[in-house]
């Protein structure tokens, strides 16, 4: 487990760290494709120092369970953690980005935000539950 956590924590450090003010723009799903009008609207600095400490949150709570996990042995715990971790770390991004942003979006639009916060709620909830009452271990030898 301390391994797929450290790799993952990685992963997360390097998604963080490519995300930068000038780059923003182009990477953040969904900015890309709205008219320079609309990107007016987005405080871009904001954002990114949000995005900067979600995934660096991420990734140092993935490297505190990678850690634990190899002192203390209970392999279902470990990988519940670790997909809560990943599910509910980036629902930061939903509520506090929502401020920096003011553009007026459409109902479906809300609507959708909200499902995807639900999803990866339930998604987190599923994967723990599902991989806590495993039989045996998670590790593959």
């Amino acid at each position: 487990m301390l391994v797929t956590c450290l790799v993952m924590a990685f992963i997360m450090v390097f998604i963080g760290g490519i995300v930068t003010e000038e780059s923003a723009p182009s990477l953040l799903s969904g900015y890309n494709t709205m008219s320079d009008e609309k990107k007016k609207n987005v405080d871009f600095k904001a954002i990114v120092k949000i995005f900067h400490k979600v995934f660096y949150g991420i990734a140092i709570a993935l490297t505190i369970i990678g850690i634990l996990s190899y002192f203390f042995e209970n392999d279902n715990l470990w990988g519940a953690l670790l997909s809560i971790t990943v599910t509910w770390g980036l629902l930061p991004l939903f509520f506090v980005g929502k401020k920096y942003d003011t553009n007026i979006y459409s109902k479906w639009q809300i609507y959708l935000n909200y499902f995807v916060m639900l999803f990866l709620i339930v998604l987190g909830l599923v994967i723990a539950f599902s991989v806590y009452h495993h039989e045996g271990s998670l590790i593959i030898e």
